[in-house]
């Protein structure tokens, strides 16, 4: 057998034999907590660390009335703005102290807590995961250069192109008259009118314990993990689920290009194109459609090897899956000089027209099979990211043998079925682009 062939066969049967010793050992389970919180649990010893994830459900931007669209994304850097008793300052001192990372962050379906610690320090990392979720004080000051921060950057192209660009302006464009289209921030002017009235409201009416998604990884045990969720929702209002009152939407391409001026040299290229949504048996077509054409920053993927390795034409390029509660697309991406943006575009639809017409060949599906499977068994070696994984697929319905699943069904992906699905959902005339860059297009 060809040696190029076999060594990443032999490394993914090396990855997927620990990664099926470890399921063997330590399984991921759905648990109840004496306060009555589902959750799901899995205990993993590779690191004396802890990690909790908990996602408060239909509380993102699109549930927010259209003038509150950011309230959200706000929350999520104010809650930090004061915690009990705690000021700003001194609750990052106090995680800095015992080596515990506690977060939140907000997108266009839900708010997301998360915290990371020692085993060692776990007792005073709860307490302040706690207080975090429980009590922010949310001080005037300090939330105002949030507020004024956050308004100035979610339209600054030169600040963040990509940010902006995922955020605001491509879903702007292909969900029009949808509560998606506001991206996750909505009208500057909307958000620089939010108080912190808008926030308290928001966390009494999203932040309860029946709209709670929760995943407890790590070196700890069912009866520990159990008592760590109790902690972390003592004083969380059990409440109601928040309504899932958004759409199903299929996002709309079109041929445009939309270009947004900014000095420099570069220019930064977005697009998109269409994916089947979870659970459509097609999806596992897709992602092996999509990962030869670049997904996964692969440098075998056409992206990579023809518009910069053959033609020069790009610095850097890739795609990424963005799954939504109710859409599903591929956000693309590249890197150019401003001499090049015309002549990137141009390749890239040729490379989609091909893919399109042409299909891809054994070797490719082979190649996309053994690289789609080969890395999610390196990237899931740890507990860190085994949660990660699990938590995302949690949220969009999957069962705890997802990974198996995805295993299984990326196998039995066909070369048919790949060049049969390309026909179906690639269309390089209906593109569209976004140009962040200093060229005139």
């Amino acid at each position: 057998m060809n040696k190029i062939i076999l060594l990443p066969l032999l490394f993914i049967l090396f990855f997927a034999d620990a990664v099926e010793e470890k399921s063997r050992r330590s399984q991921v389970k759905e648990l109840i907590s004496d306060g009555g919180v589902k959750f799901w649990f899995m205990n993993d010893d590779g690191a004396p660390l802890i990690h909790i994830k908990i996602a408060f459900k239909n509380a993102g931007s699109s549930y927010q009335e259209k003038t509150k669209t950011g309230v959200p994304v706000f929350y999520s850097d104010a809650v930090f703005c004061g915690s009990g008793k705690y000021s700003k300052t001194q609750f990052s001192e106090a995680c800095s102290n015992i080596s515990a990372k506690i977060y939140c962050n907000a997108d266009m379906d839900n708010i997301y807590f998360s915290l990371t610690a020692p085993k060692i320090t776990l007792n005073d990392a709860i307490s302040l995961f706690n207080t975090a979720i429980t009590s922010p004080n949310f001080e005037e000051d300090k939330v105002k250069i949030i507020q004024n921060g956050l308004g100035y950057s979610a339209y600054n192209y030169s600040l963040d192109p990509v940010g902006v660009a995922f955020s605001s302006i491509i879903p702007s464009i292909i969900f029009k008259s949808h509560p998606y289209e506001n991206g996750v921030v909505g009208f500057p002017e909307d958000f620089m009118k939010l108080s912190i009235e808008d926030l308290k409201s928001y966390k009494s009416k999203f932040l309860t314990a029946r709209n709670a998604e929760i995943c407890v990884f790590g070196d700890v045990s069912e009866n520990r993990a159990k008592s760590l969720v109790d902690k972390a929702f003592s004083g969380v209002e059990r409440g109601t689920p928040s309504a899932d009152d958004v759409k199903d939407v299929t996002p709309t391409l079109n041929a445009e290009l939309k270009k947004y001026y900014v000095d420099g040299p570069q220019s930064s290229i977005f697009f998109v194109l269409k994916m089947e949504k979870p659970p459509s048996p097609k999806r596992y077509i897709a992602a092996v459609l999509y990962r030869v054409l670049g997904e996964g920053y692969v440098f075998r993927g056409k992206i990579l090897s023809e518009l910069r390795t053959k033609k020069g034409l790009i610095y850097s390029g890739s795609l990424c899956y963005v799954d939504l509660n109710h859409a599903s697309y591929v956000f693309g991406k590249v890197q150019t000089d401003n001499s090049k943006a015309q002549s990137a575009i141009d390749s890239l639809k040729e490379i989609i027209k091909n893919l399109r017409e042409n299909g891809i060949n054994q070797s490719e599906l082979q190649f996309a099979k053994s690289n789609i499977k080969g890395k999610m068994l390196v990237g899931l070696r740890n507990a860190e990211n085994l949660c990660h994984f699990y938590f995302l697929k949690k949220l969009r319905g999957f069962g705890k043998d997802v990974l198996s699943e995805i295993m299984e069904k990326t196998d039995a992906v066909t070369l048919q079925e790949v060049n049969s699905l390309a026909k179906e959902i690639l269309d390089e005339k209906r593109m569209s682009f976004v140009v962040i860059g200093g060229g005139s297009i």
